[in-house]
């Protein structure tokens, strides 16, 4: 998810992630991971989410963009 830049640190990504969290957790998933960019993954780590690896991962335009994969407990 990306925030346009006028709403960036009102709440709206971290509203949206528990939404999503409370949709899995209604489908039965235990824990969500997640791919976070360098401008997301303050957010991520503030609501719990923990580092899994570091990747490169490459886009249809051929540019490779930095990941952190991240992950925490639903329960």
């Amino acid at each position: 998810m990306y925030s346009a830049p006028a709403f960036v640190r009102r709440g709206v990504g971290r509203q949206i992630l528990e939404l999503c969290e409370a949709a899995a957790r209604q489908e039965g998933f235990a824990r969500a991971e997640l791919g976070a960019t360098a401008g997301g993954e303050p957010l991520y780590r503030a609501c719990g989410y923990l580092e899994i690896e570091r990747m490169e991962v490459p886009t249809p335009g051929g540019v490779t963009v930095p990941i952190t994969r991240m992950g925490r407990s639903l329960l």
